[in-house]
């Protein structure tokens, strides 16, 4: 009996080396794991940042309204989906946003908004003034389109509506802006279209109450070569009506607007002479090529 106890002795304590050493081996183990997940965070940190020591540098320029932007490299009449939006509403703010003040700078007082003497421009009838504003976003239009967008309906709906007289004013929402589009083309040319969905609010000085129009139209892009910014020096910069700066920073996107439909239009160019807007009456200042929507 004695002997049967000192092997059940014996073999309890073998039991107990083994479970001893099943221990340290799994310690090992996991201890070998965790030090081999962490030499792979650090490879992976050390190839990060040697991608991030050898990227190129991002190249910013500084516009002449002072803003500085990215630049970045693509093909040459390519342009991302952001800027032709950006450049689309920006744009048409400018175009559909008609008032007798001139917009505030830093140095001005907000209290005593300048009036704005107004750009003349060429109509059936002669001569008529339109917004500063309405003037240097204009160039944002294609050459053709741009003459037939003012002096055919805009600065005589202007005059009609006496805004730089204080009489009138409109202003643009805009509510919702699609994706562009590519569109067919020329072989050397690059043409979107873009839906857009606002509304343009007119109110006369004399009635307090807001008349609202609805603005749904595919805008007709193309992509064209920016005017140097470098041609204009620092002292037309400061100057909100000379040609050159005005110019440039209507264009600097490399983008025209070459026409302006009702939603729903086709995939195709449209045809120009369709595309001059519709003059309104001044209770309802809509501005399209067919309708307002």
């Amino acid at each position: 009996m004695a002997d049967s106890f000192k092997e059940l002795t014996i073999l309890r304590n073998s039991n107990r080396d083994v479970d001893t050493k099943n221990k340290v081996g799994l310690f090992i183990l996991v201890t070998l794991g965790i030090s081999i997940f962490n030499l792979m965070l650090l490879i992976i940190q050390a190839i990060g940042m040697n991608n991030l020591a050898h990227r190129p540098l991002p190249t910013m320029v500084q516009l002449v309204n002072g803003k500085t932007i990215e630049v970045t490299s693509f093909e040459g009449k390519n342009r991302s989906p952001q800027l032709i939006k950006d450049f689309t509403l920006d744009t048409l703010r400018k175009l559909f946003t008609w008032q007798q003040h001139l917009p505030t700078t830093a140095t001005d007082d907000p209290r005593h908004p300048q009036v704005d003497p107004g750009v003349p421009v060429e109509s059936k009838s002669g001569k008529l003034l339109i917004p500063t504003t309405v003037w240097g976003g204009s160039f944002g239009l294609a050459d053709r389109f741009r003459e037939e967008f003012l002096g055919g309906s805009i600065a005589p709906l202007m005059t009609q509506l006496q805004v730089l007289q204080g009489r009138s004013e409109v202003a643009f929402i805009p509510l919702d802006i699609q994706d562009p589009v590519e569109i067919k083309g020329d072989a050397n040319e690059r043409l979107w279209k873009v839906n857009m969905v606002a509304n343009l609010v007119y109110r006369a000085t004399s009635d307090s109450i807001e008349k609202v129009v609805p603005f749904n139209k595919t805008i007709y892009l193309r992509s064209v070569i920016p005017p140097s910014l470098a041609d204009v020096d620092a002292a037309a910069a400061k100057d909100s009506k000379n040609l050159a700066r005005v110019v440039a920073m209507a264009r600097s996107s490399g983008l025209e607007i070459y026409a302006i439909e009702k939603t729903g239009a086709q995939d195709t160019k449209p045809i120009l002479t369709n595309t001059v807007p519709v003059t309104p009456t001044p209770a309802t200042p809509g501005v399209g090529s067919t309708s307002s929507r």
